[in-house]
Formats: C-alpha cells, sequence, structure tokens
C-alpha cells in the first residue's frame, strides 16, 4: 500500500466513523497528540486485555466523534500516516487505532507496532 491507498481509506473510514479508540499499550508511556488534542471527545477510557480480539493489552481511549470534529481529526489523521506505515519513531507513537460505525460496527484498525491492517468493506 502506498499513501494514496492510505488517504483512500481514511476517506472511506471518515464518512462512516462515529467513534474512534486509541490503545496504548502497557508499555507505552509517550503522549499521543490526539488523546491531548481532542480529549474533550473522550467517552470512556479503561483497560482491556485482549483489544479487538489481537491480544494487544493497555488502555482504551475512546472518542465520540461530533460531526463538527471529524473533518478536523481526520484533516490531522492525512498528516500523518506513521499508525498505517508501522514507523517506530514518528508523530503517532505506538498507539494502535479503531475506527466504530455509530452502531459500533468495526470499520478499520490498525496494530501499528505489527504493521497490521485491517479494514470492512
Amino acid at each position: 500500500l502506498d499513501e494514496n491507498d492510505y488517504i483512500q481509506i481514511l476517506n472511506f473510514v471518515e464518512k462512516n466513523t462515529k467513534y474512534i479508540e486509541l490503545l496504548q499499550l502497557i508499555d507505552d508511556n509517550e503522549s499521543n497528540f490526539i488523546i491531548e488534542k481532542y480529549n474533550q471527545l473522550l467517552i470512556t477510557k479503561k483497560n482491556v486485555f485482549n483489544w479487538n480480539d489481537s491480544g494487544a493489552k493497555g488502555v482504551v481511549y475512546k472518542f465520540d466523534i461530533k460531526f463538527s470534529d471529524k473533518e478536523k481529526i481526520f484533516n490531522d489523521l492525512r498528516k500523518i500516516n506513521s499508525f498505517f506505515y508501522n514507523t517506530w519513531d514518528n508523530e503517532f507513537g505506538y498507539m494502535n487505532i479503531a475506527f466504530f460505525d455509530s452502531k459500533g460496527k468495526l470499520l478499520f484498525y490498525t496494530i501499528t507496532h505489527e504493521g497490521i491492517a485491517w479494514i470492512q468493506h
């Protein structure tokens, strides 16, 4: 996949996303700009031991993406593609990210540190 594929996937996901989850892995102490910048959209923060059946453990931050904030947050995500390409030295850190529709159906997620990405079509 190249950057064009990345943008196409984000465009698809943006149209359908209502919730975003970020998973901060147990051994990850780095800050994340999404958590900091969009903290007012945070609806839950909890410990998990098998995030999206991936076996990943850590703290999940779940954000309720309002229509008025959707363009801003996705424009920020378009500026960084490191969560999609498994780049260790980056602005996004080791965070995993998932996008859900209004019914809670998983649309797309990445396990960044393993280079795994999954999309619902």
